[in-house]
């Protein structure tokens, strides 16, 4: 006979398995289409399972979004943890390379990211999970320019960093008539140089 205690947890692994099931496919529609169009409905179709399901592991769109962001986040960050502990460590302008390399690769990341930093609407409570993300992102940004040397306050500079490589982004990541591949050297090139600008500074 199964233990309460077997039973519960297999249930709650079950119930993550789900979890896991609605981010796949929230992630893979956010990056087929504006992620901002995508809907609970569609969601809820593409992991066969009513809009209700859904609505029992978020309260709203937003918490959904936003769990969709934050494994953007982590991913983003184990890249750069694994950077860090290869060779001689994390060089400013790797850094940079894997910032916009990640961007490339994960467009409804950097799509989602852009909508909250242009003021998308969130709710307050959204808000509230959204800001210790975004500043865990700019402490390790802030740790990479610390140990690249730039002189002044590296927080202010690790902003500046950060702008830059979403600028990069915002010019020439849909730039018309360019391949994928094209789009992805060209920003890996761009991204050098705005290392280069950065150590110097």
């Amino acid at each position: 006979m199964v233990s309460p205690a077997t039973l519960s947890a297999l249930k709650e692994k079950e119930r993550e398995a789900r979890r896991d099931l609605i981010l796949s496919a929230a992630r893979k529609l956010f990056a087929e289409k504006d992620f901002r169009s995508v809907t609970v409905r569609e969601i809820a179709k593409a992991v066969e399972v009513s809009p209700g399901t859904i609505y029992r592991y978020y309260k709203n769109l937003d918490d959904l979004f936003l769990d969709v962001f934050f494994a953007g986040a982590r991913d983003l960050t184990a890249l750069v943890d694994a950077a860090h502990k290869t060779g001689d460590g994390l060089s400013l302008k790797r850094f940079c390379e894997i910032y916009v390399g990640y961007l490339n690769e994960n467009m409804s990341f950097y799509q989602m990211m852009g909508h909250f930093m242009l003021g998308g609407k969130l709710s307050a409570e959204a808000t509230k999970k959204l800001n210790p993300i975004m500043r865990e992102l700019m402490d390790v940004i802030e740790g990479i320019v610390r140990g690249a040397g730039p002189a002044g306050q590296t927080r202010f500079v690790a902003h500046a960093l950060f702008s830059a490589l979403n600028g990069v982004m915002i010019s020439y990541a849909r730039y018309p008539g360019r391949s994928l591949d094209e789009i992805r050297h060209h920003t890996l090139r761009l991204a050098g140089v705005v290392a280069e600008c950065f150590q110097r500074s």
